[in-house]
């Protein structure tokens, strides 16, 4: 394994104090060459699936193992999506099609009713009425249409594509952090957003509808929690799809808007990049306005994924980046990449970290916040026969995690519990809960409190205090210096 340090410096403007949050970027180069990856899914056993659209097969890495299979399958594939171990689902672009497999055996396919409609992104929908329900983008053909099979059935042969040892490059990336003035641009809830019927078409497992534009290219789409279908057109609304009823709202965006990449938040806020100026948007249906965060030094925000209640991830592929959108802070920072990479994609993995594929470095990513390490904790409350060893904290928008190393000899009786609180001046902050860990065993122990902020608004606190407790009532506490800023 490859061990590489990208020192970028911090900057703060405004007089703002801005908190670089230093990550450690894995990339995992990809056995076949100039193979164009772009796109990723993750199976429920902690497998990354990906897409090689030149190299015409689907990956399989193991980020464990430090390996990749590959699976040719004789054409382009892009959009991604894997349900359950071995079940992967992926568009042909460039075959108007779409088509299943099973890693290590059988594959089923299905032409799409529209000639040269260059399918793409694929999205799971919350529901639907197949076995398998699936939407995805006719960029092209302006269009967008969902997948609902009543059955899949694949045939039986059973392959064999085995895993070859890769060496990744982990990257140590101090990000820059810049405070931003975001444009508001407030929206008339007196005025509806004009509405438009699209009658659907159906023709075998799937069914169409076509953009209030055609003539436009439909570039991604996203399914919200309520089965709303939100999809972008480069210089035009954001259009919202209601299947049910087959109409569609369209939401108006500031001038010169060039809106990409969507997804839905919690509160039903959407989020968008616009690669015009370049900015990360959120718009809120209740009230059509828009919010736009510009980005310094960004140059192509292609996608984002929405890390709630944190903030927004996004990828900018032609500034070599991986970015962060604070709202509650007006920050973003940005993580540069090696230069030629070119970032395509990103998502939230179930790991918690953030996934990406390079495009032109022909690598998937992994993007992990390093934990802010701290000494051993001095202050009051020195006690025998127990002590606080260590300690990590992250912390972000209303949650953070605290991971303590503790020695204790049993002396005031078990089980005994461990705990961590935020202070303001050495007193405990108010609004807040936090998990207690049980301490079963005299020895030395680990615990992983999780605190999260209840209050409104936003809150700055100054230290941590971390503390053990029994029966006898507290017997072990120190108060350590933490720095943070909490809020929605």
């Amino acid at each position: 394994m490859k061990k590489l340090c990208l020192a970028v410096m911090a900057v703060a403007l405004g007089g703002v104090l801005a908190v670089a949050q230093t990550a450690q970027i894995t990339l995992w180069p990809v056995p076949t060459p100039s193979s164009l990856p772009a796109d990723l899914s993750f199976s429920s056993d902690g497998m990354v699936f990906f897409s090689e659209f030149a190299g015409e097969k689907i990956g399989k890495l193991d980020p464990q193992a430090n390996t990749i299979a590959e699976r040719d399958v004789g054409a382009s594939p892009l959009g991604i999506w894997v349900e359950g171990q071995q079940m992967i689902y992926f568009t042909l672009p460039l075959d108007d099609a779409l088509r299943a497999v099973v890693f290590t055996s059988g594959e089923a396919g299905w032409n799409l009713p529209t000639v040269g409609g260059w399918p793409a992104t694929l999205v799971p929908a919350p529901s639907g009425p197949g076995v398998v329900n699936l939407w995805l983008n006719e960029r092209l053909a302006g269009k967008v249409a969902r997948f609902s099979p009543s059955q899949v059935a694949v045939t039986l042969p059973l392959f064999q594509f085995p895993p070859q040892p890769v060496s990744p490059d982990v990257l140590e990336v101090e990000p820059v952090v810049t405070p931003v003035v975001p444009e508001f641009h407030p929206g008339n809830p007196a005025l509806p957003p004009p509405i438009a019927l699209l009658p659907s078409a159906a023709s075998g497992p799937f069914t169409e509808w076509t953009a209030f534009d055609p003539t436009n290219t439909v570039e991604d789409l996203a399914v919200a929690p309520d089965g709303m279908v939100w999809f972008t057109q480069p210089g035009s609304p954001l259009s919202r799809l209601d299947p049910g009823s087959d109409t569609v709202l369209l939401y108006g965006l500031p001038a010169g808007t060039n809106a990409l990449g969507v997804e839905v938040g919690p509160g039903g806020k959407v989020w968008f990049t616009d690669t015009t100026r370049p900015a990360i948007g959120r718009l809120d249906p209740a009230t059509g306005n828009v919010t736009l965060w510009p980005i310094p030094g960004g140059v192509q925000p292609i996608e984002v994924a929405v890390d709630a209640p944190s903030g927004v991830w996004f990828a900018d592929r032609e500034g070599n980046a991986i970015g962060f959108l604070s709202p509650a802070r007006d920050e973003i920072s940005l993580w540069r990449l090696p230069p030629g990479s070119y970032p395509v994609t990103v998502k939230l993995g179930p790991d918690g970290a953030v996934w990406f594929v390079c495009e032109r470095g022909n690598t998937i990513g992994r993007l992990e916040i390093i934990p802010v390490l701290g000494p051993p904790p001095v202050g009051p409350g020195t006690t025998t026969g127990c002590n606080f060893l260590s300690y990590s904290a992250f912390q972000s928008g209303r949650r953070a995690r605290v991971q303590l190393t503790y020695h204790y000899d049993g002396a005031y009786g078990l089980p005994a519990w461990v705990t961590a609180v935020p202070t303001i001046g050495g007193s405990d902050a108010p609004h807040f809960d936090h998990t207690e860990v049980a301490v079963t065993a005299a020895g030395i122990g680990s615990a992983q409190v999780e605190i999260t902020y209840t209050g409104a608004g936003l809150l700055e606190t100054d230290g941590l205090r971390l503390y053990m407790y029994s029966a006898a009532g507290i017997f072990c506490e120190r108060v350590i210096d933490f720095r943070a800023i909490w809020g929605p």
